[in-house]
């Protein structure tokens, strides 16, 4: 479904991505992890289209992403930011109804259909009762569950994700996991999420989740495969630089424990 070949990418004289390789087929959940500068919002801005790579290669369908107009990209991508930043005072359903300006003209307006979309879709995420609120006024963990909403609104293919928990308390981000894993399963959307949490992807496949994980460091993708192989004790201190344990428990379902301490040789 998508591919990335030989993908490099740099700010300026700063390279960030160099050959990085990676395919994803539809409804799987791909998780990207890596430290703090390694690329991974750099990566997924190249996949939406929002940075100009030079250097390699993004297929959808085998066919080129740069060939994708706005609105076909729009149409094959939502995305779920990290940061809202500062909005006008819209209400809930004016903002999940944004997600349906793929399907519209410059100037024609919201149909009924897009309204039926809209609703249906703040229903799928059990926040139907938010409509009339005004987005401002939401706390960050409503106002999350909002923006995926309206990415659901789009109907795209794909919905990429950067850092989507990390305003979230501890009910509420395993509540968007849940929401996460409903999607790939039920709905078999492709879900690409950036996150600082590997234990995020034992949680989707532990759920029977079709799921992959890319380790980002140095530029590159080290390893990519499925969250049992990739998240090792040594892998995990190769990127961290810390020590942790794999523990299994029900039935070899695993998770990650970190048990204190810097690993200095992996630093």
């Amino acid at each position: 479904m998508i591919k990335i070949k030989k993908l490099s990418f740099s700010y300026e004289d700063k390279k960030v991505l160099d050959n990085v390789n990676l395919e994803l087929k539809r409804g799987q959940v791909l998780c990207i992890i890596g430290p703090n500068g390694s690329g991974k919002t750099t990566l997924t801005n190249c996949i939406l289209g929002i940075n100009h790579y030079k250097k390699g290669l993004i297929t959808y369908n085998n066919r080129d992403l740069n060939e994708f107009n706005y609105k076909e990209r729009a149409k094959l991508f939502s995305y779920v930011p990290q940061e809202k930043g500062n909005v006008f005072p819209y209400r809930v359903f004016e903002m999940v109804l944004m997600g349906r300006a793929p399907y519209q003209s410059v100037f024609s307006q919201p149909n009924r259909r897009d309204r039926e979309i809209s609703l249906e879709s703040l229903k799928k995420i059990g926040i139907e009762s938010f409509k009339d609120r005004l987005f401002t006024k939401l706390s960050g963990g409503e106002k999350q569950l909002v923006i995926l909403a309206r990415a659901l609104a789009q109907e795209s293919e794909v919905i990429v994700m950067d850092e989507p928990t990390s305003s979230l308390d501890y009910k509420n981000e395993f509540m968007f996991l849940d929401i996460i894993k409903e999607l790939s399963v039920n709905n078999k959307k492709t879900i690409i999420m950036t996150t600082h949490f590997p234990n995020h992807a034992f949680f989707f496949e532990n759920s029977g989740v079709d799921t992959v994980i890319a380790t980002l460091s140095n530029k590159k993708i080290n390893n990519f495969g499925r969250p049992k192989e990739v998240l090792t004790e040594r892998n995990i201190s190769k990127i961290y630089s810390i020590k942790s344990k794999v523990v299994n428990y029900d039935k070899n379902k695993k998770h990650i424990i970190p048990i204190g301490g810097i690993n200095n040789e992996e630093k």
